[in-house]
């Protein structure tokens, strides 16, 4: 593994903490931001979004955030898992299949 990924990693771990142990106790306009705000999704995401193409950061992610959400999580294990892996699949098709970056050589 590269630094970087170890980087994400970590990053990820930090903000699950987070997530778990500080964001349940904020309310604004007496709604609970752990029912809509979720950081490592978002993380996961954008990651996946500006990855190259053939990058593999986006996977390690999705593997690593999920493991950190089924850790916290009340689901059954493999459930944040399978669905973050999908999220960044269906992220990488898309910008594979109809996204071209423009190239002026």
């Amino acid at each position: 593994m590269t630094k970087k990924e170890l980087a994400v990693i970590g990053i990820l771990g930090i903000l699950a903490i987070i997530q778990v142990s500080f964001v349940p106790h904020f309310k604004i306009l007496a709604v609970e931001w752990s029912r809509w705000i979720n950081f490592i999704d978002t993380a996961v995401i954008v990651i996946a979004f500006f990855e190259r193409r053939r990058g593999r950061l986006g996977w390690i992610a999705a593997l690593s955030g999920g493991i950190f959400l089924d850790l916290f999580s009340g689901r059954f294990f493999g459930f944040w898992i399978a669905l973050l892996l999908a999220a960044v699949g269906f992220i990488k098709m898309v910008l594979k299949k109809y996204v071209r970056i423009p190239s002026f050589w």
